[in-house]
């Protein structure tokens, strides 16, 4: 007949089953614990690696590059047009064209349009009537007249 007793020991008590012929049996162990769980895979170095930043762009160096190749495309188009822009007698602004070809025409097309501004960065077009004069200075701008201005007589 098997005697049942118990034995503790520090922190843990022990079921120790005692058989007739004197061998000493333990309780089945606890369960491991279950296993760590797996991180996950680390990026590739040249993908945690940033990217190299752009090169700075120079925009003074993209504008003049912009307003050549705009007085380039002007040359053989048969209107008139110029660099600079024309001062006040704003007419119509932000007209939606990409070109300063097609602004030129957007002028043509209105009646009340006598000069085109054309910004050559932004490729904004501005129509005006009635301008009091033209700033040949203003990089940035290509403009034109209409074929309906007619510049007004100086008198001597």
């Amino acid at each position: 007949m098997a005697a049942f007793g118990y034995i503790c020991a520090p922190s843990v008590m022990l079921v120790l089953a005692l058989s007739a012929a004197g061998a000493v049996s333990q309780a089945a162990p606890p369960a491991p614990p279950p296993a760590p769980p797996v991180p996950p895979p680390m990026p590739p170095a040249s993908a945690s690696a940033k990217a190299p930043a752009p090169p700075e762009i120079d925009h003074d160096a993209h504008m003049h590059a912009s307003r050549e190749r705009h007085l380039s495309s002007m040359a053989t188009s048969g209107v008139h047009y110029e660099r600079g822009v024309w001062m006040y007698g704003d007419y119509k602004q932000d007209v939606d064209v990409d070109t300063p070809h097609a602004c030129a025409q957007a002028c043509q097309a209105d009646e009340g349009c006598l000069h085109w501004n054309f910004h050559v960065v932004h490729h904004r077009c501005d129509l005006k009537s009635h301008a009091s004069g033209h700033n040949s200075d203003v990089p940035d701008w290509i403009s034109g007249n209409s074929i309906r201005y007619k510049p007004e007589a100086v008198e001597l």
